[in-house]
């Protein structure tokens, strides 16, 4: 079971990107007020690197061994700092509206990052070079995953398209639901794609076939994540002010960490991260709060 083990309020606005950085022992922050915060878990205390960004922070992605920060923005900006220097590594305003979803591949030192006008691009991040672009209607792309060779990008149309990280050129469909996606995640044996949706279900797309072979409501709002915990767990959160943590095998949920009951969010939550370390999960919302729940 998890507990409240920390909360902290000093952002001024909704928070809406979070992510944890190892190598660094910190955990980084961003929102409306278009600061990106640090916070030491350990001691429990806001760090000295706030960095400001001109527009409202939603997404972040850590590069290169946690040595670099990708920050992408409202106004469909992003940045990559080195978090050691703050020097800018990258800078980008080749999409026009938000970036929602990013995702990073290691092994091929690939970025994949999606935006509100529905485009993609895809960058070598070891040579800070634009490696592709693609454009996938006019839906808001909230939703990008990496399984084995495959890349998946779920957008506001309901359209999932894949890409084969050795033929970037080249794009298909994947798959269709009724409602616009909100985030992809995949289960442990990497062959059912996860699917949140607007609808608040979760479903399970089979990744050979393409069927959808489950799909159940999971929320009362839309899902913003799907959060693995370690491999017989995984968390969602959704807009209904809930975060719900289920069991990986029977697809059953094993607690509702939800206010006043936990002492959590009292509006909608919007992103979860996890960190397996400490056996905890951090999970920030409108409220402008950030939580910090451990395993107990």
């Amino acid at each position: 079971m998890y507990g409240l083990n920390q909360k902290h309020k000093k952002h001024n606005g909704p928070l809406y990107a979070v992510t944890y950085s190892e190598r660094h022992k910190l955990l980084f922050t961003g929102g409306s007020d278009k600061i990106v915060a640090a916070w030491d878990l350990e001691k429990g205390e806001n760090v000295p690197l706030s960095i400001k960004t001109e527009s409202a922070i939603l997404n972040f992605q850590l590069l290169n061994d946690d040595k670099h920060l990708f920050i992408g923005l409202f106004n469909g900006d992003f940045y990559v700092i080195d978090i050691d220097s703050r020097k800018e590594v990258i800078y980008s305003s080749d999409h026009k509206l938000g970036i929602f979803c990013s995702c990073y591949i290691k092994k091929r030192n690939m970025l994949f990052v999606g935006s509100g006008d529905g485009k993609l691009t895809i960058w070598d991040v070891a040579k800070n070079t634009l490696l592709q672009t693609h454009q996938f209607g006019k839906g808001k792309i909230r939703a990008i995953h990496n399984v084995d060779e495959n890349v998946f990008i779920g957008n506001s149309e309901g359209e999932i398209f894949q890409i084969n990280i050795f033929n970037l050129s080249s794009s298909d469909l994947f798959a269709e639901i009724q409602y616009p996606i909100f985030c992809l995640n995949s289960n442990v044996n990497n062959d059912v794609l996860f699917v949140g949706d607007k609808n608040a279900h979760l479903s399970g797309i089979d990744i050979l076939t393409k069927t959808v072979i489950q799909s159940i409501p999971a929320h009362n709002w839309p899902i913003y994540k799907i959060e693995w915990l370690n491999p017989d767990e995984f968390a969602t959160c959704s807009r209904d002010k809930i975060i719900k943590i289920w069991d990986a095998k029977s697809f059953k949920v094993k607690q509702r960490l939800c206010f006043p009951e936990f002492a959590g969010h009292i509006n909608s939550v919007n992103n979860l991260v996890s960190i397996p370390s400490i056996k905890s999960v951090v999970s920030i919302g409108d409220d402008k709060q950030i939580c910090l729940w451990k395993k107990r």
